[in-house]
């Protein structure tokens, strides 16, 4: 049950720190970037992580000339990939474990 709750708490804290970055990410580019933003479409709530995936968003996004948005995007990066390999792993691990037992 320990075990659980440890899992479950890294897990949490994992995709709290991921949210975080996302959204300086976004506020860093509305801010700082303001033309890339525009021509983004002003997106609003929902629709921002949408265009930012997008084809034409990242195309956009790759012109960015602030390092700070630059930073943002990559500490946005670099916590999404640590959130998606700890699931991974607990996923295997999980598999692993009850194929044994």
């Amino acid at each position: 049950m320990v075990i659980l709750v440890l899992l479950a708490s890294i897990w949490a804290f994992l995709m709290l720190r991921s949210c975080i970055a996302e959204y300086q990410y976004y506020q860093s580019v509305k801010t700082l970037e303001p033309e890339i933003w525009a021509k983004l479409g002003s997106p609003k709530y929902l629709k921002i992580p949408i265009v930012f995936v997008s084809a034409k968003g990242s195309k956009l996004l790759r012109g960015i000339s602030n390092s700070s948005v630059y930073e943002r995007a990559s500490k946005h990066r670099q916590a999404g990939k640590q959130f998606l390999v700890y699931v991974i792993l607990v996923l295997l691990t999980s598999i692993v474990y009850f194929k044994i037992a």
